[in-house]
């Protein structure tokens, strides 16, 4: 077990936790790699990888519970010539790459889940880190703001140099800095959406 974290919040009124549990996948069929289609290595190559899960535990009924998930993922590859690639995104689904939805995950107490494997892409050494956000989810119109509930950090560090397994980073909470660093891409990438600063 890399570690697990619980990092409380309040929303509406109400409280709450979120309960991270990052962890080494002893097989990809573990993560469910093995029901994705179309994938560039087989569910053994996945071993190794860090999982991660949050759910919530929440006093809140009803539509106090709809609430949703965002990641963004810096990523730093570098090579042994020297060059090195850094690149952040806003983390979709690939059902979700055409539609204007920022969410990773979204719902009634929603749960979210991601097990990144075999990124390097070519290159000779891979920093992957994610900043998670537990957000609140306009219910009626655009106009409401999306606003910051809980956050953490996690990630793993990947080389293409055998046998050693990919180093896991277990997750840490984070505050209203991470949330205030994040805001100039989700405006950028999502300017249809109230983005609220922290606070």
């Amino acid at each position: 077990m890399a570690g697990d974290l619980r990092i409380p919040f309040t929303h509406e009124d109400r409280d709450g936790d979120v309960v991270v549990r990052v962890k080494r996948i002893a097989t990809g069929a573990e993560a469910g790699f093995d029901i994705l289609a179309n994938l560039p290595f087989g569910p053994e190559a996945a071993a190794g990888y860090p999982s991660m899960s949050a759910t919530l535990v929440y006093a809140g009924e009803g539509y106090r519970q709809l609430m949703g998930w965002i990641q963004i993922v810096h990523s730093v590859r570098s090579w042994r010539d020297g060059r090195v690639d850094e690149a952040s995104e806003v983390d979709l689904g690939p059902v979700w790459q055409d539609t204007d939805l920022p969410f990773l995950a979204l719902g009634y107490l929603p749960s979210a889940f991601d097990a990144p494997a075999r990124n390097l892409r070519g290159a000779d050494a891979l920093d992957w880190r994610a900043d998670m956000f537990l957000t609140t989810v306009p219910r009626r119109t655009r106009a409401e703001p999306i606003r910051r509930l809980a956050s953490f950090t996690w990630g793993y560090r990947e080389t293409d140099t055998p046998p050693e397994p990919p180093t896991v980073f277990p997750p840490r909470r984070t505050e209203h800095d991470a949330w205030t660093r994040a805001l100039d891409l989700l405006r950028r990438r999502f300017p249809g959406w109230v983005w609220a600063p922290p606070g």
